[in-house]
């Protein structure tokens, strides 16, 4: 999805083939935020108070239009930005005490706070800039411990990924440990910043990234999603628990699975030795996790998507001066785990370290591939053909999932340099409940010589809680135990 670009005089899409992909979504209510979650950690005892973050943010706002844009008609087909010319800094930011006595406590209650940012939808779209920054700030003993807080930013998916929810939060770090006043807002009023003029917006995703699609590869993928089911042959249906319902309660769950640095350096070492990936050692891995933990009778095969990340692929009509702003620039790309891959997972006296690398190179070697033919025959390149998303979402009602689970993987987020007052320790980024997509995320990112988190997220009873309970043991065992013993297995 890529976000419709906002003109001078009326404010109008600039092509309305695809850029509805994520205002219809929010607001027929089955997909409503990002979040990355930061926290930052001062080397001396320093408040983040408003009087030190709204300067700050607002050098960021300044910079960033994807933060200061609105959305118009988000109930039809012919969703646009609307220019802002004000944004009171008290309707996005807010802080927020947690009551807890350990730092254990405060973790859970962060990655509730997480689940609670998803499950709200934007109000007031078209006069107010849909992203949200939540100060999560522990008790006194807690904050005396870890000398932190987590700062939550929440955004509709239409502004920005998870990749630019990342970047956001590195240029605030480096805002917050300069001292310069911005120029958009007045010492005696910095809640409110002034932005007169329109905003020259990232271009449309369409128009930057030239996607190319071969005839045998749209029949194919138009005939998948469009073709008469009596038509087509039977599909192995893999295992996605609930089917799509839209009337199941938008609640959204996070479980963060946090991994020392220490450990990530060994699963890097033994990545690099398996000619694979973090992101595909954590699909092959939570495959092995489902296929312990599920019986056979109910899930005989699985399937999942990795997105992926667009900016490597600029064509020559991307502005060089826009590059590099905040917005949604993404794709995905499916894996296929069939019954006699998970039943080899299954059967007793399996070799699992060796077939957790087996498949991990291969989920690697599928994605270099993958990477290496874009922007040819990729799915973003159709959305031209999607004539009503409302009705595309419609027919997804009922069915079932495509895939089991999603891994997403935005990086690392750079340490500031030396003497900086603030430094980012820990990443917690999740998607929210994907009521229409697969059943579960695992979402990673982290810190530079920091804690790794792979943040789990899916929507309450969609996937039996004792499911989510074991894959998050499972990645926190397995990992702990290759850096511990050289192996995932005993």
């Amino acid at each position: 999805m890529r976000p419709p670009m906002l003109v001078h005089g009326p404010y109008t899409a600039a092509d309305p083939c695809s850029e509805h992909f994520s205002s219809t979504r929010h607001h027929i209510g089955i997909y409503r935020c990002v979040t990355v979650t930061c926290r930052y950690h001062a080397d001396s005892p320093v408040q983040l108070d408003a009087a030190k973050l709204y300067p700050a943010l607002a050098t960021v706002i300044a910079d960033q239009p994807m933060l200061r844009v609105g959305i118009l008609d988000q109930d039809t087909n012919q969703a646009h930005f609307s220019h802002i010319h004000e944004v009171d800094l008290r309707s996005h930011v807010s802080f927020k005490p947690l009551d807890c006595e350990s730092v254990s406590e405060y973790e859970a209650l962060v990655a509730e706070q997480q689940g609670w940012h998803h499950d709200q939808l934007w109000p007031e779209l078209e006069s107010r800039p849909p992203w949200r920054l939540a100060v999560l700030q522990p008790n006194a003993a807690v904050h005396q411990e870890i000398q932190s807080v987590d700062l939550v930013f929440a955004f509709h998916h239409s502004l920005m990924d998870g990749t630019s929810g990342r970047r956001f939060h590195e240029l605030l770090l480096a805002a917050l440990n300069q001292s310069s006043q911005p120029t958009c807002s007045s010492p005696d009023t910095p809640h409110l910043l002034s932005f007169p003029n329109a905003p020259k917006l990232p271009e449309a995703q369409e128009d930057v990234i030239p996607f190319t699609n071969s005839i045998p590869y749209v029949v194919k993928t138009l005939w998948s999603e469009l073709g008469p089911e009596m038509l087509k042959p039977r599909k192995v249906v893999p295992w996605h628990g609930k089917a799509i319902d839209f009337d199941i309660p938008h609640r959204t769950r996070v479980r963060p699975v946090d991994i020392p640095h220490e450990v990530v350096g060994s699963l890097l070492k033994a990545c690099r030795e398996h000619s694979t990936s973090l992101t595909a050692l954590f699909h092959a891995l939570t495959l092995v996790s489902y296929a312990l933990h599920l019986p056979a009778s109910e899930a005989e095969s699985f399937a999942a998507s990795t997105p992926i990340n667009l900016r490597p692929y600029f064509g020559p009509n991307a502005d060089p001066e826009r590059k590099d702003l905040l917005r949604c620039l993404i794709t995905s790309f499916s894996h296929e785990y069939p019954a006699d891959a998970v039943a080899a997972v299954r059967r007793p006296g399996a070799d699992l370290d060796s077939l957790v690398w087996k498949t991990a190179k291969q989920i690697k070697d599928e994605l270099v591939e993958k990477l290496a033919s874009l922007p040819k025959d990729d799915i973003n390149g159709l959305m031209k053909y999607v004539g009503d998303w409302f009705d595309f979402w419609e027919k997804k009602k009922g069915k079932t999932r495509t895939e089991s689970w999603e891994v997403s993987n935005i990086g690392i987020l750079p340490k500031p340099p030396p003497g900086a007052t603030w430094s980012i320790t820990r990443l917690l980024f999740t998607n929210g409940s994907m009521v229409a997509g697969p059943a579960l995320g695992v979402n990673m990112a982290s810190a530079e010589k920091s804690t790794l988190t792979a943040g789990i997220s899916w929507q309450d009873t969609v996937v039996p809680e004792a499911l989510v309970d074991s894959l998050e043991r499972d990645l926190s065992t397995y990992t702990r135990r290759l850096h511990e013993a050289g192996t995932f297995f005993p």
